[in-house]
């Protein structure tokens, strides 16, 4: 059986059609990204936003056990992946909890410098007892999260 040329439809025709799916997947693929990811959580810096799931960053339940107040060090701070928040000391006995989601381009924030929390993607900073964005480009405060420190633990409120 032998095939001969369809009608209507010519090489200019089909190539035209073919670079047009071509430039189109990309925005498809872009629509169809998955938000419920986790941050990935290697705490290295790849200069590119990670899905992080909810902007509020407490996708856990409310009760389940986090921390210990035992892994955080005055001044210091625990990085926490599901969910996706960060726990700071900033003074002895005195905790709080925010989205590791930097408000900027939604990259993981990953360390405490100098007292602030810092995203590593382009170099916000947040203090670590507000959330307050102190220097960088992100518009707005890190979302804070609520916890109740009970002897040694830390869980979710």
């Amino acid at each position: 059986m032998t095939s001969g040329p369809i009608p209507g439809i010519n090489r200019r025709r089909t190539l035209t059609g073919v670079a047009a799916v071509a430039a189109g997947l990309p925005i498809l693929a872009a629509c169809g990204e998955d938000e419920a990811g986790s941050t990935g959580g290697s705490g290295e810096d790849t200069g590119t936003p990670s899905p992080s799931g909810s902007e509020s960053g407490s996708g856990g339940s409310a009760g389940a056990v986090v921390a210990s107040t035992a892994d955080i060090e005055v001044g210091g701070a625990v990085f926490i992946e599901d969910p996706s928040i960060v726990i700071t000391q900033p003074e002895e006995g005195e905790f709080h909890a925010f989205s590791r989601t930097c408000t900027h381009q939604k990259c993981p924030v990953t360390d405490i410098q100098d007292g602030k929390i810092h995203c590593s993607c382009h170099q916000s900073l947040f203090d670590m007892t507000t959330g307050e964005n102190v220097g960088g480009p992100a518009p707005s405060p890190l979302s804070e999260v609520e916890i109740t420190v009970d002897g040694d633990s830390i869980t979710l409120a």
